[in-house]
């Protein structure tokens, strides 16, 4: 089985609607997402009904999407974001409130696990170092763990020797999994941090034991002027184009 595995898509939709064509075009029809589908982006409905519509959808809670339906308190958010999830809880419809409010904090499936920010700590712990992995990696029933939350497509591994490792994946890489514990984070499609604004993502072959990373471009002026029309923070538009 093969799935297309996203992260941290925060309203964006003009990035979404492109990794969706991709993974269609690509023959993915099963999919994993990590967290964050609203916050910073000017269009959380229609991110939500997206992934609604997705027939075979595996999705957990981002902190983002906690705070917006109550399960988190706004303090741990900087007055950017948490103008933008004020935002998104006017513009969700019951429906798309209730998919958001009833996603799991963590969600173990056969053969992986799937949670926004680490095992330990789900909707807030940014996995960054050899170290968190290895304090993680016996928080999960699975070896293998997706992860999103710090918007870097990053893969923590068990080497041979069992040590912890960590390295940055850039578009087009391609894991070949090892038998011990793995933890990957696809990156962001509707914010990357990695210093490249397109989308990113990355696709999952469960029996070939193989993860590809891909960068998707989108029309990032398009959701630029959206934005802007709705009077949204500066900040967070014109971080789009830099990918930072």
């Amino acid at each position: 089985m093969r799935y297309g595995v996203f992260s941290d898509v925060h309203g964006n939709f003009e990035a979404l609607k492109a990794v969706l064509d991709f993974y269609r075009k690509n023959g993915v029809e099963h999919f994993i997402c990590c967290g964050d589908i609203v916050g910073y982006g000017p269009q959380p409905l229609e991110c939500a009904e997206a992934l609604q519509g997705l027939k075979s959808l595996t999705a957990v809670m981002g902190n983002h999407d906690a705070a917006m339906v109550g399960k988190m308190e706004m303090r741990w958010f900087n007055a950017n974001a948490s103008w933008s999830i004020d935002f998104a809880r006017g513009q969700l419809t019951g429906r798309a409130m209730d998919f958001i409010a009833n996603l799991p904090e963590k969600a173990e499936k056969e053969g992986f696990s799937v949670v926004h920010g680490s095992p330990r700590k789900p909707l807030t712990e940014y996995m960054l170092n050899e170290l968190q992995f290895a304090d993680n990696m016996d928080k999960c029933t699975s070896k293998l763990c997706f992860i999103g939350h710090s918007h870097m497509p990053i893969y923590f591994r068990q080497t041979a020797a069992g040590a912890p490792a960590a390295d940055f994946m850039r578009s087009m890489d391609r894991l070949v999994l090892p038998k011990g514990h793995v933890m990957i984070n696809p990156g962001s499609v509707g914010q990357p941090r990695d210093g490249d604004p397109r989308a990113s993502c990355g696709i999952y072959d469960q029996e070939r034991g193989l993860f590809d990373h891909y960068k998707v471009f989108y029309d990032v002026g398009a959701t630029q002027k959206r934005m802007a029309d709705l009077k949204m923070p500066g900040m967070l538009a014109e971080r789009l184009s830099f990918g930072f």
